[in-house]
């Protein structure tokens, strides 16, 4: 598709209207190829004033990500061109998720799959929820209390060398149980960089199979004197 719309509310019921009413004044400019619902469970606290939601394998989902202002001047908001500044570019994939046979592992397994206790989130280096994984740290016998497949080593930025990524992720039911992964980051590197790195080891992409995927550039914010994308279509009220 050539644009992107999310349609987020409190109450399900309220999302397909909005939708309905968006397309409708839209008319024949814009005709919807495709829709995907999802969902976020309950929020859980993982920090002073941060609370992220479980996925459906029943890990908290979103840990860490560019939270701080300045996080995000640094990795999340585009400085350039002008028209967009203050924009940003989102990564849109659908996984589905082996839901059968990572629940048929053992709790110790699945934590060491994501490398985070599920209970909590906190990872299994120790410390707390929010607190960065000490990918050094080890057992007497010289295993890594993190193993090197975790998929918080994989994904970690400053083992994949690039910025931190804002995360937002949806539980989705159709067309399979799954995933709906929307990253937001300045730079697309930041994501296929991770993910290449991912590739190479990650223990949580053998129960995920990525079916669609997509990127997208998002625009500024508005207000009434100035219209969403007006600095990109020269628009002024």
């Amino acid at each position: 598709g050539d644009l992107l719309i999310q349609i987020c509310a409190s109450d399900p019921l309220v999302v397909p209207v909005a939708a309905a009413a968006l397309l409708n004044r839209a008319g024949d400019r814009v005709h919807e190829r495709w829709r995907q619902s999802g969902r976020r469970g309950t929020n859980v606290p993982v920090g002073a004033e941060l609370a992220a939601p479980r996925n459906l394998l029943g890990f908290i989902d979103g840990i860490v990500g560019p939270h701080t202002a300045a996080e995000q001047r640094r990795d999340l908001w585009l400085t350039g061109p002008s028209a967009v500044a203050g924009g940003t570019l989102a990564v849109v994939r659908r996984m589905e998720l082996d839901l059968p046979r990572f629940a048929a592992l053992s709790v110790a397994e699945q934590e060491a799959v994501f490398g985070r206790r599920r209970a909590s989130g906190a990872p299994l280096s120790g410390g707390a929820v929010a607190s960065g994984p000490d990918l050094g740290a080890k057992t007497p016998d010289g295993r890594y209390l993190v193993p090197a497949n975790a998929h918080v080593r994989r994904a970690h930025a400053n083992v994949v060398g690039a910025g931190l990524m804002l995360r937002r992720s949806y539980s989705i039911d159709e067309p399979a149980p799954g995933l709906l992964f929307i990253s937001f980051q300045n730079d697309l590197r930041t994501f296929t960089a991770t993910l290449t790195h991912m590739d190479a080891a990650d223990a949580l992409l053998d129960f995920t199979t990525t079916t669609a995927t997509g990127t997208f550039l998002i625009l500024p914010g508005f207000d009434r004197q100035r219209p969403l994308g007006a600095g990109l279509f020269g628009v002024h009220t």
